[in-house]
């Protein structure tokens, strides 16, 4: 049988600007549009497990069967896009996907709508050619990704992929093949004083410098964890706080937030024991040196809190996506991603392979005049297809 050619740019074009047409930003989401669309292109008798999370809100399985049920390989993207809180500082439309020189122009054009894109082009391509497949390939589309993983995690207990051996997440990795990703823990820290005079200031117990006491010793044990070979340094940042009403009022509230990014060699609990030990250390401090002794309260909640993973760089899968990428001009060099994917919320209980791997600059996601290079997609869907056929 003559094989179909490989999808052109227009091809790509075409597609990714249906997508990106399509809002899908957060809160909102209303990821269930396109999941409909994805299933009325679908041919009849092709497996699919539509997931509704929420009302509007939907994820997606896509499953090619082959000779045997069990392994195969899952390709993981999400529908969902952050807002568009600054669209007047837009070039173009957020959605209009407009293309000019190669590149498409749009919210979620890079995340990661263009890696939708190639795995959709990849299923249509086996489709077409009728590519007879040993184990089975799982095309998933998931909700809200850029919140609390709602699509993930049911797609984790609806128990559709449990035999899966391998999985890509297919979100921007700039041309390269990741191994590894940071986790987060983000940390909401309230602490109650006792307000004064400021021109008495030991007759209370002032929380907001003690809010910046306890965030520099927080960030202090974060960033002395071992530097990891291709993620670097674990990070904590203070992203928010709050506190005080008046110059000349010593606070008796403050509260603030801190993002923290951790590596493999971190357990979120072992550094959730060592913030609380800070905790405890802070307030044995104050007792002894505050004439208000025992009136320090110090409360902390964790608000998200995703694992570091990785695979190991040797792995098969990740060897074989890098020698096969190498033939399409995308990097081999080694590369970890910062933030968080939906692997974060899956791997951990599974504890299959991963990649990233999909097509744009992951520089790019998130901001104003977001874009990806056509060229891009075809190379990931490439690569795509090249993998299922050579492990297949």
């Amino acid at each position: 049988m003559m094989m179909l050619t490989y999808p052109s740019e227009e091809q790509c074009k075409t597609l990714l600007q249906t997508l990106v047409r399509t809002n899908t930003c957060q809160p909102e989401g209303n990821e269930e549009a396109l999941v409909d669309w994805i299933v009325d292109q679908l041919p009849q008798g092709v497996t699919h497990f539509k997931i509704q999370n929420a009302p509007n809100r939907a994820s997606l399985i896509i499953k090619l069967e082959g000779d045997e049920d069990d392994g195969g390989i899952a390709f993981v993207g999400h529908l969902d896009t952050v807002a568009c809180s600054e669209a007047d500082g837009w070039t173009d439309p957020p959605h209009g996907a407009v293309v000019k020189d190669h590149t498409l122009y749009g919210r979620g054009a890079c995340d990661m709508k263009g890696g939708d894109a190639a795995m959709l082009l990849t299923l249509k391509y086996l489709l077409e050619n009728k590519v007879s497949l040993k184990r089975p390939v799982y095309f998933c589309f998931t909700s809200d990704e850029e919140a609390s993983g709602l699509g993930i995690q049911s797609v984790l207990s609806s128990g559709y992929l449990n035999a899966v051996e391998a999985m890509i997440v297919c979100e921007p990795s700039r041309e390269q093949i990741s191994n590894s990703e940071k986790g987060a823990l983000w940390i909401r820290v309230a602490i109650d004083g006792v307000s004064a005079h400021a021109s008495r200031p030991t007759l209370g117990i002032n929380a907001v410098e003690y809010a910046s006491i306890l965030s520099q010793r927080i960030k202090a044990k974060v960033e002395a964890k071992p530097v990891h070979p291709i993620l670097g340094p674990a990070t904590a940042a203070v992203t928010k706080i709050s506190g005080g009403s008046m110059t000349n009022i010593i606070p008796a509230h403050a509260e603030f937030e801190m993002d923290i990014r951790t590596n493999p060699d971190t357990s979120s609990e072992d550094l959730e024991r060592e913030i609380d030990e800070s905790i405890d250390q802070l307030l044995e401090e104050a007792a002894q040196s505050s004439a208000s002794q025992g009136q320090l309260r110090i409360t902390k909640a964790v608000i998200n809190n995703r694992p570091a993973i990785e695979t190991d760089k040797d792995h098969s899968l990740i060897q074989t996506l890098k020698t096969i990428g190498e033939k399409m001009g995308i990097d081999a060099g080694e590369r970890g991603h910062f933030f968080y994917t939906d692997a974060s919320q899956f791997i951990p209980q599974t504890h299959i392979p991963f990649a990233i791997a999909g097509p744009g600059d992951d520089a790019l996601a998130h901001c104003v005049n977001e874009s990806i290079d056509l060229r891009s997609v075809q190379r990931f869907t490439k690569l795509y297809i090249h993998y299922i056929m050579q492990t297949n």
